[in-house]
């Protein structure tokens, strides 16, 4: 199976009943696919609204970027850890990972298929009944319409690592579409590929709570069977990500990529560098449909390209100052464009299309201190920025290469995530 340019498969499962591979998946999310009804197409013109949780506080607050209004604060059962968009960006992902909790908000912007036509929804804001209970959920990996939520599990009580199957339609009917529990507990990840979830598997001998090998699952209804563990192994795995043939995972030692083809997947591993100082290991992967080089992060600044076709690692020589650190950084997986803050208060943009070259580099902010969060929009040239020294945030014009602050906050922010309807497939940041 190849999977669609994320963009237009962001737009076509809009319109029309997802075709990858029959898979039991795609089947799942689409079981209300094909009804219609005689009421008239109503659209939405609609920049979003943004999802901030608050750093000290249990609480999260939604904001109309059309007026930047607070439209509602709304009262978490903790701190929220983690802030995250549900694949078609309708839902606020709300991970308490220390509580063993994750809830969700609806932002009231969201299309539904009418069978002849796409019908669009404004309403306020609203608390979901839906929540997950699972032990320490950390990552959330969207792939097209659907996301893998990955609990960890506790390695010292015993309780073994799961991960959830969630798309926007299923959030809203308050369910999962599967689920997988492993045989103990791991700080793993899951990436969904067609009928498949390529996840990671612990060793029973291995001390630490890092995976250390890959394995293969397939579905079977609402649950999912072994079908090969990768004999390659993936020492310290931590991070993946995938592309349109490729999925990669960062290991102590290298980076493992899992080809697909015809539907049967293969391992191969891309080894760390020499010049790696000691310790030094990928440990963030970024991936796209726009390109077939994946961006490996290592020590927070050191930018690699993974090259699956060739098996080798080329170092990033992104920074025009060496000298400046990562304040924060955001994927915007439709357009392939990463965007990196650095300490000297520039924003800088790598294309995917451009093997993750720097296409453009523009100051946004003045002298920053404290910790910042970046959201990407899927409706426009966006991106915003959180600012918790200033309890603000910035309106970033990547296109115009300007930047301007919208809300002044009476909290600190934490985390910060887009919702809303995303725009037609022919936008281009």
């Amino acid at each position: 199976m190849m999977l669609p340019n994320f963009k237009t498969s962001l737009i076509a499962s809009m319109v029309a009943v997802l075709c990858a591979c029959n898979s039991e998946i795609d089947d799942l999310v689409d079981k209300n696919a094909g009804q219609s009804d005689d009421h008239e197409h109503t659209e939405i013109t609609s920049t979003g609204r943004l999802a901030i949780s608050h750093a000290d506080a249990a609480n999260v607050s939604i904001f109309d970027t059309d007026t930047n209004a607070l439209l509602e604060m709304f009262n978490t059962t903790n701190i929220v850890s983690g802030l995250y968009a549900s694949p078609n960006n309708r839902f606020a992902v709300l991970i308490q990972r220390d509580d063993n909790y994750v809830e969700f908000i609806d932002g009231g912007l969201y299309q539904e298929d009418h069978g002849d036509h796409l019908h669009d929804y404004k309403q306020a804001p609203a608390f979901s009944g839906f929540t997950l209970t699972n032990d320490k959920p950390t990552h959330f990996d969207v792939s097209e319409q659907q996301a893998a939520l990955f609990f960890d599990g506790n390695i010292d009580a015993g309780i073994a690592a799961s991960f959830a199957i969630l798309t926007d339609e299923s959030i809203a009917n308050g369910e999962t579409l599967a689920t997988h529990s492993f045989a103990n507990a791991m700080h793993g990840t899951a990436q969904i590929r067609g009928d498949s979830v390529i996840t990671t598997y612990r060793s029973e001998d291995v001390t630490s709570v890092l995976p250390n090998y890959v394995e293969q699952l397939h579905i079977h209804g609402d649950h999912f069977h072994q079908e090969q563990r990768f004999e390659l192994g993936c020492p310290a795995l931590h991070g993946s990500a995938q592309n349109h043939h490729h999925i990669a995972f960062g290991c102590g030692d290298g980076v493992l990529v899992i080809e697909e083809h015809n539907g049967a997947f293969n391992a191969t591993k891309v080894a760390n560098l020499d010049s790696f100082a000691e310790g030094a290991r990928i440990g963030s992967i970024k991936g796209s449909e726009h390109s077939e080089l994946f961006l490996g992060i290592a020590q927070s600044k050191l930018f690699y390209t993974i090259d699956p076709e060739s098996a080798e690692m080329t170092q990033l020589a992104w920074q025009q100052n060496t000298e400046n650190t990562v304040l924060a950084s955001a994927l915007d997986s439709i357009t392939g464009e990463f965007y990196v803050l650095e300490s000297d208060g520039f924003l800088s943009i790598l294309h995917a299309e451009d093997d993750w070259q720097v296409s453009a580099r523009f100051q946004v902010l003045d002298s920053p201190a404290g910790s910042y969060a970046l959201a990407a929009s899927a409706a426009d040239d966006t991106v915003f920025i959180s600012d918790a020294n200033n309890q603000t945030v910035l309106s970033v014009d990547t296109h115009e290469q300007t930047a301007e602050t919208i809300l002044t906050l009476d909290f600190t922010p934490s985390k910060i995530t887009w919702l809303g309807i995303a725009e037609a497939a022919e936008h281009d940041h």
